[in-house]
């Protein structure tokens, strides 16, 4: 009479849990969001300062992940200090990602240079393993220079590296960019692996330090229908390369220009607004170059006169069919509505102490 009382109650009080979908690209890509380049492992001071509440700052700020620059050869203490910053991202919730120089490969893309690189992704791919799955590996930062006139030895680079930490790990995140410092008309050059859709994503961007002037004139002025255009064109390139490819991509660093030097001005927040709408519509995650411009890291506090601006691309007023963004003097008072309303809280509070 009990048992099957028994047997069904037991059977209500089974919790089923779904078992997670695997991580792809795909969905990798969904989660990076927007996040910072970042001088961590590349310079002294940025060794020197680091912080692991600095992590914390760039999360509460909106930030999910890290492109963590690096240069020099993969020593052990470089190594520690490396697991010491993905420890940290782990910690709250920020994805990192390494990027590799590799300077003397891009200025000498020779046999030799080639196995040096090689030999460096094998050091960091051992040292991971398999630990920390949402640890991303940036191959090389900026294809360029010499780079630009030898496809075929960066291809053969990236098959290499790719196949050997697949190896290691199989299911790392690895980003790869085409040449012409990640340009992204260049990304149909790439030659990337047979069915690596999963796991092997593109890295490209524009405007790293912003729209300088470039054939003598500016691309940005005041954000004309022509230079919104052009701009659309270059994402649209990555768009298309993403539609034809399957694998999914990535901005690794965009800025609206070199922000410390000045006080941001209108056509810097326009064009700010506008790159980082644009991508979110084309469902590209992007980081900002970089964090000196925006973050204090020996006061260990976000640049007062930069923050507005760092806002901006973070979370941009997009706008929307029929909807345009609020303007700022739109959420001003009148004057006389303000004092009004002064006087209003004053009788309150005489009211209500």
């Amino acid at each position: 009479m009990f048992k099957p009382l028994i047997a069904s109650l037991m059977l209500t009080s089974v919790v089923v849990y779904a078992k997670p979908m695997p991580l792809t690209a795909a969905r990798y890509a969904q989660q990076l969001g927007v996040g910072m380049d970042v001088d961590w492992a590349r310079t002294e001071r940025g060794i020197r300062e680091f912080d692991p509440l600095v992590v914390r700052d760039f999360k509460a700020k909106g930030l999910t992940h890290v492109r963590i620059r690096v240069a020099g050869a993969p020593t052990e203490a470089r190594l520690i200090h490396l697991r010491k910053l993905v420890e940290a991202c782990e910690y709250y919730g920020v994805i990192p990602i390494i990027a590799y120089q590799a300077d003397a490969y891009k200025t000498d893309p020779s046999a030799s240079h080639e196995k040096e690189l090689i030999n460096w992704w094998s050091v960091v791919a051992r040292y991971f393993g398999q630990t920390s799955p949402l640890l991303g590996f940036d191959l090389i930062y900026e294809p360029a220079d010499k780079l630009n006139h030898n496809m075929a030895s960066l291809n053969r680079v990236y098959d290499k590296t790719i196949r050997l930490i697949h190896a290691i790990d199989p299911q790392r995140m690895i980003f790869v960019a085409p040449r012409m410092r990640a340009a992204p008309e260049d990304l149909s050059a790439l030659k990337l692996p047979a069915q690596s859709q999963n796991y092997v994503l593109a890295e490209w961007h524009i405007f790293p330090w912003g729209p300088l002037k470039s054939g003598g004139k500016y691309p940005w002025t005041s954000g004309t229908a022509a230079e919104k255009a052009a701009i659309r064109a270059r994402i649209n390139a990555a768009v298309r390369w993403q539609h034809k490819t399957g694998h999914a991509s990535w901005v690794g660093g965009w800025a609206p220009g070199e922000s410390i030097k000045i006080t941001p001005v209108a056509s810097q927040f326009a064009f700010a607004r506008f790159m980082a709408c644009e991508l979110k519509k084309a469902h590209i995650p992007y980081a900002i170059n970089a964090d000196t411009q925006f973050y204090d890291g020996e006061e260990g506090a976000w640049r007062p006169a930069q923050e507005s601006l760092l806002n901006a691309m973070i979370a941009p007023e997009c706008e929307t069919p029929g909807k345009k963004p609020k303007s700022r003097a739109r959420g001003m008072l009148n004057p006389a509505k303000s004092r009004a309303r002064g006087m209003l809280n004053r009788l309150s509070l005489m009211r209500y102490p």
